[in-house]
């Protein structure tokens, strides 16, 4: 199963930064704007059990898709895809409050390209790839956010 992990230091609370990831309405703020991400229907903050609908755009195509939480400890959120185009999709947010006064945030994602026709066109390397350009942009925009005073 391919997956994907990456990590950034930032200069804030791990209690900041949770609360900031476990508020769905958020979440389009830290994602990459071509994604067009929607949310269509989520919790307040995240919870387990809970389930969040969203839509985006992705290579010209809108997708919708609803991801189940399945952890939200302090230190750890957990969402895996219960309706969607891929096979399967576990994104997992690990926080680690380091003793530099930094937080550590290291996104690990599991996932499975669709079938058929449509897993020619969403390839393994064009997931990787989006993902990346994605984790990019979510981290220069939570720092902005650290240096804006939004998280601290």
């Amino acid at each position: 199963m391919p997956k994907h992990s990456s990590s950034v230091e930032l200069p804030c609370s791990l209690e900041s930064l949770r609360a900031y990831l476990g508020t769905p309405a958020n979440l389009p703020t830290i994602s990459n704007p071509d994604m067009e991400l929607e949310i269509l229907n989520a919790p307040a903050m995240v919870t387990k059990g809970e389930k969040i609908e969203f839509r985006i755009s992705a290579l010209g195509f809108k997708q919708k898709a609803t991801h189940e939480y399945q952890v939200c400890e302090i230190d750890e959120i957990v969402e895996s895809m219960v309706d969607g185009v891929l096979r399967r999709w576990v994104h997992r947010q690990k926080l680690e409050q380091l003793e530099s006064g930094l937080c550590r945030l290291t996104d690990e994602i599991e996932f499975e390209p669709p079938g058929g026709m449509l897993g020619f066109v969403l390839t393994e390397d064009r997931i990787r790839e989006n993902i990346s350009e994605g984790m990019e942009h979510r981290y220069s925009t939570l720092k902005e956010l650290i240096e804006e005073g939004v998280i601290q």
